[in-house]
């Protein structure tokens, strides 16, 4: 089992040093409508060759940070919506995936893949400054923050596990097996979401209460093999299969995935990572 597990770590490791296929973020106006929503305005906000990924938004909304391919490894990189221009935020010898803007504005958390293989997430200061150990103990792979002081996170485990872990005391609990990348805090509750792969055939969208594994509910299915989302607001999620858009919303009662918008519209294919704050829509598609 120890010898499944080392390769495991190794694959997943391979996968982020790899960085294939290329891939690049483009940003979009959304509107929501009477009947759906409507997509507009589409920019290549990377524009880069390699691997450019994983986009979330600044608290503040006016800038989106993303991995981002450079001099052969990937960095975090800001994009200001407004100026369009460009700022690194790390330069280490390792790489940067995930970043995400703290609560308090002063930090970027990131997952770091050092070259000697060593994966832990990171802080990085905002505005320029070293980088610090946030979770030292645990590999992570992916995570979201709950709470200032609280961090849901995929981690790399014999199996692999869902954990609560809380920043004020270095404590974590495991809460779920088997879950999936895509994990979000739910917008205007107190609730976060997650992917259960624990059936193979039919993977679930999930929320749950922290520190309430009891509070476990199943929301919807995923699109087959899909497992990447982003919540639009607290009860419409958005999801991608290849070049095409979909949402669900929560409070109808038909259960269905409705059709969103075609990127093949600007021959755009390949969807994954969504992220979404007010009126932008950033989506992660293949690179050409």
């Amino acid at each position: 089992m120890k010898k499944i597990f080392f390769l495991l770590i190794l694959l997943f490791i391979s996968v982020l040093a790899s960085a294939q296929p290329s891939t690049e973020v483009y940003l979009f106006n959304i509107e929501k409508t009477e009947s759906g929503f409507v997509l507009s305005s589409p920019i290549n906000i990377s524009n880069n060759e390699g691997y450019d990924n994983q986009p979330s938004f600044t608290k503040n909304g006016k800038a989106i940070l993303f991995a981002s391919t450079r001099n052969g490894q990937t960095d975090i990189l800001k994009y200001d919506i407004e100026s369009g221009s460009k700022t690194w935020l790390s330069d280490t010898p390792g790489g940067e995936y995930s970043p995400v803007h703290m609560s308090n504005g002063n930090f970027v958390s990131a997952v770091r893949l050092d070259p000697d293989g060593l994966q832990r997430l990171y802080k990085y200061p905002f505005n320029g400054g070293e980088p610090a150990v946030l979770v030292k103990d645990l590999i992570i792979g992916y995570y979201t923050f709950f709470q200032e002081n609280t961090i849901i996170a995929f981690v790399l485990d014999e199996p692999q596990t869902l954990q609560e872990i809380n920043l004020s005391n270095g404590d974590s609990k495991i809460m779920y097996n088997n879950p999936g990348r895509s994990i979000h805090y739910i917008p205007e509750s107190n609730r976060y979401s997650f992917i259960d792969k624990s059936d193979p055939d039919e993977w679930k969208i999930m929320s749950a209460i922290p520190n309430n594994p009891e509070s476990t509910k199943s929301i919807t299915t995923t699109l087959p093999g899909v497992e990447d989302m982003a919540w639009f607001n607290g009860n419409t999620i958005l999801i991608g299969k290849e070049s095409t858009l979909y949402f669900f919303n929560t409070n109808e009662e038909d259960g269905n995935w409705k059709l969103l918008a075609d990127l093949s519209e600007f021959n755009l294919t390949g969807i994954s990572r969504l992220a979404i704050k007010e009126n932008y829509l950033a989506v992660v598609v293949e690179g050409k």
